[in-house]
């Protein structure tokens, strides 16, 4: 009896341990950790082109995770994969999906980056699709109804081109263009032919010109600055009178200087509107006298008392 229970207990721990080794040798063989040396990277793309669970991550190439999950958010894809806490990732990673092999497999290719900071796990990595042969083969085949459309158009144009060349009228009139274009390239000619001695001078009266500006410039230099300067000036001290003017306009306006308080004054203006009614009166008088027997003057003048 206790040979038996010795012998279940050797057969016990043997598939216990058998039972672990096979668990070590098929978590090293499906890099799948128990320990927490991984990081959870979480990526968002637009479409992940038949991804699957246990997809290879591949870091510039090389094996080195799986995906763990993935799931529908809105219009995108999110994808989880592990990824060795070995492995550094940069803020600027980038992740794309593409093509294992020619049967179809797929792949998730990670960019390790090289910005300076580090990414946060926390976050979401933006990935993008690569073009697999699906996809350019279903480029190809837009491209083909394009090439078509292409292809009815220049025969369209060509056909057009034919029926313009077969009238008589265009081919004349093409003609008559050529010959035209013909004439007036030969007038060119033989105008700059004619001319080409007045040319050259007129150039080389221009470069003297532009040399003399430059020469005259260059020695003026410091005399046009200065008048450049003064002339500052000038419409400096302009601006200063203009103002000064408008500051004496609106004082006047307002009554604040004695020209103001002289125009804008009412009583003022009537006690000048009755004086120049009495001179008026006054020099009326000494006219009638002047003209009658010449003006009388009442006066008595007492010398002694």
């Amino acid at each position: 009896m206790k040979e038996n229970r010795k012998t279940n207990i050797k057969v016990g721990i043997t598939v216990i341990i058998a039972l672990f080794i096979f668990l070590f040798i098929l978590g090293w063989a499906k890099r799948i950790t128990i320990a927490g040396d991984y990081n959870v990277l979480k990526m968002r793309f637009n479409s992940v082109s038949g991804l699957e669970v246990g997809d290879h991550i591949t870091i510039n190439g090389v094996k080195m995770g799986k995906v763990h999950d993935i799931r529908i958010d809105g219009n995108s894809v999110i994808v989880e994969g592990y990824i060795p806490k070995s492995v550094i990732i940069k803020k600027d990673a980038k992740a794309t999906v593409e093509m294992l092999d020619l049967m179809g497999g797929k792949k998730i290719e990670l960019k390790p980056g090289e910005s300076d900071e580090l990414f946060d796990f926390n976050e979401i990595l933006e990935g993008k699709l690569s073009t697999d042969i699906p996809g350019a083969l279903a480029m190809v085949g837009n491209v083909e109804q394009d090439l078509k459309m292409i292809i009815i158009d220049t025969k369209n144009l060509l056909e057009q081109i034919n029926a313009h060349l077969s009238d008589k009228n265009t081919v004349s009139s093409l003609k008559n263009s050529l010959k035209n274009l013909e004439e007036i390239t030969e007038n060119l000619n033989s105008f700059f032919e004619r001319n080409n001695y007045k040319l050259e001078k007129t150039i080389d009266n221009i470069s003297n010109l532009t040399d003399k500006s430059e020469k005259f410039l260059s020695q003026n230099a410091d005399t046009l600055i200065a008048t450049f300067n003064e002339t500052r000036e000038l419409v400096s001290n302009l601006n200063k009178v203009v103002q000064s003017l408008d500051l004496i306009l609106n004082q006047t306006q307002s009554k604040e200087n004695n020209v103001g308080k002289i125009l804008y004054d009412e009583e003022l203006y009537e006690k000048l509107k009755q004086s120049i009614i009495k001179l008026d009166t006054i020099s009326n008088l000494l006219l009638e006298q002047l003209e009658a027997k010449g003006i009388k003057v009442d006066a008595k003048i007492r010398i002694f008392k």
